[in-house]
């Protein structure tokens, strides 16, 4: 029987459907547990939604809530973020009034504060993040470097201006064990303004399950941290410590992952 080009053309899409049909989402973070929320005290601070192919859908929390969502190739390609606002009032009052507040943040009670949009590489790497918030009309963005598939720097921008860069190095394990922020100013001069170091424990951390968010740090690190040393270079009241240092302790379950920080934060798993 000879096809006629109608014919032919049903074939075609019904092979090309039946393709599409057959292509399964791939489940990441199968071989890591999956926190599901952070107490601190005895109140909930955090909670953790994940989607189908457990990558984090949604943060929920008493001052934000932010949404993830994510291409057919587990890419994050934005995420939409609210916040209660009067938690940053100099008002001492409103800020009482925010910290008292027993309502949580969702989309239906609360405005949204600014959207992040990612863009990738053809290689997949992530190259671009843009921030677009409501009451700015001049999105920020911030591109990336790469050496060995791991972000070594990353460059933001203000209508189009470079207004600052951040540096990352690395351990021999993968944790992100120094960053060092410039700033640029309108002059074109570029002045060295924090350098935070990190020291690990050799214990899993549990927020490499949100390493799609692709900040690097704690949602990058295989470990905890441990300490941290923030060093202040710029010019700054006197009763402000330059060096300020952080130290971590934790109590590990049996699979070697945290379950209480600083003796007063608590990890819950699902």
């Amino acid at each position: 029987m000879k096809l006629t080009p109608f014919y032919i053309s049903l074939i075609i899409f019904l092979l090309l459907f039946s393709c599409e049909k057959e292509r399964q989402p791939i489940t990441e973070n199968t071989d890591i547990r999956l926190i599901s929320k952070v107490i601190i005290g005895s109140e909930t601070y955090m909670e953790y939604e994940y989607n189908e192919v457990n990558l984090l859908a949604e943060e929920k929390s008493k001052f934000h809530y932010t949404k993830h969502n994510y291409n057919d190739d587990n890419q994050l390609i934005s995420s939409d973020c609210y916040w209660d606002i009067s938690i940053a009032s100099s008002d001492s009052r409103v800020i009482e009034a925010a910290m008292n507040r027993k309502e949580w943040v969702t989309p239906e009670n609360t405005p949204k504060s600014v959207t992040h949009e990612f863009e990738y590489s053809s290689n997949g790497q992530l190259i671009r993040k843009i921030y677009i918030r409501t009451s700015d009309k001049y999105p920020n963005k911030v591109e990336f470097q790469y050496k060995d598939d791991k972000i070594i720097r990353s460059t933001g921008y203000y209508k189009n201006v470079k207004s600052g860069y951040i540096d990352y190095y690395y351990d021999e394990r993968g944790n992100l064990s120094k960053e060092v922020k410039y700033t640029v100013l309108s002059s074109g001069i570029t002045e060295l303004t924090t350098t935070t170091e990190y020291e690990f424990d050799n214990m899993i951390n549990p927020f490499q399950a949100f390493k799609r968010l692709t900040t690097p740090g704690k949602y990058t690190n295989p470990n905890n941290i441990i300490k941290e040393t923030y060093t202040i270079h710029f010019e700054v009241d006197p009763w402000i410590q330059r060096i300020q240092v952080t130290d971590n302790s934790y109590e590990y379950n049996d699979n070697d992952y945290p379950v209480r920080v600083n003796e007063e934060i608590e990890y819950v798993y699902k």
